[in-house]
């Protein structure tokens, strides 16, 4: 039995891991993880998705800058 709620893993997930991509990339993780079909069942709505590809592009575009930053420095 997972500790964390599988929404709130999603988001970690979603926000940390490089390697997801996409929210199939998320439900994967999570399955590897444990977490059942049922509890796989709660990242099918329309919002929940969008919120998980909205946390993915904010990733990617922390990412960016850091690497503008780094690239910058004298």
């Amino acid at each position: 039995m997972n500790q964390t709620h599988v929404i709130e893993r999603a988001f970690e997930i979603a926000e940390r891991d490089h390697a997801c991509l996409k929210v199939s990339d998320v439900r994967e993780a999570l399955s590897r993880e444990g977490y059942t079909i049922s509890d796989l069942m709660h990242l099918e709505g329309w919002s929940i998705r969008e919120q998980l590809r909205r946390r993915m592009k904010a990733r990617g575009a922390r990412a960016v800058r850091r690497v503008e930053l780094v690239e910058s420095r004298p």
